[in-house]
């Protein structure tokens, strides 16, 4: 379950329902496969083999400008806020998607998972570079049990993404 959303158009941000107070300055995605570092019997080195692929990273950076409203300082700390926002359970909030750019990349939801400020002595404004995870529901393995009649030993499926394999 979502915890709110993030959405990004028209170089407006939006963050669990609020627009965040920032010049949109650039968005990135960026996917990577996964693989499995495996040693083979006989050779020196590994051999990475394909598994899948990575959970997608987001980054957003916002300009915090200071004008008669606020200072670059104290619309900082209103994303810090939000950073650290959590569930009732204590966890870090996950938030649905809703942008055409990574909608084009099949991201439903994310999880903020970083938050990096800067600022220099040139102007009165802080660069924040806001990080986002994929979130994607864990795979799940259940197992199917046979009767305790020594028939067989017990099969396992492996759901992934509530999705029972292909057979």
């Amino acid at each position: 379950m979502a915890n709110g959303y993030l959405s990004f158009d028209d170089g407006k941000v939006f963050l669990g329902g609020s627009e965040l107070d920032g010049i949109l300055q650039n968005l990135s995605v960026r996917g990577s496969v996964l693989f499995d570092l495996a040693e083979q019997d006989g050779l020196s080195g590994k051999t990475k083999i394909p598994m899948g692929w990575e959970d997608a990273d987001i980054t957003l950076v916002l300009t915090l400008l200071t004008d008669e409203n606020a200072d670059c300082y104290d619309r900082l700390e209103v994303l810090d806020a939000l950073f650290k926002g959590q569930d009732s359970n204590g966890n870090p909030l996950i938030l649905d998607v809703r942008n055409r750019h990574c909608q084009a990349r099949h991201i439903d939801r994310v999880v903020f998972s970083g938050l990096d400020s800067q600022e220099n002595d040139k102007n009165d404004a802080i660069v924040a570079t806001l990080a986002f995870s994929e979130h994607r529901p864990a795979t799940v393995a259940t197992e199917e049990r046979v009767v305790a009649s020594g028939r067989a030993a017990p099969a396992i499926k492996t759901t992934i993404n509530g999705m029972a394999p292909q057979e």
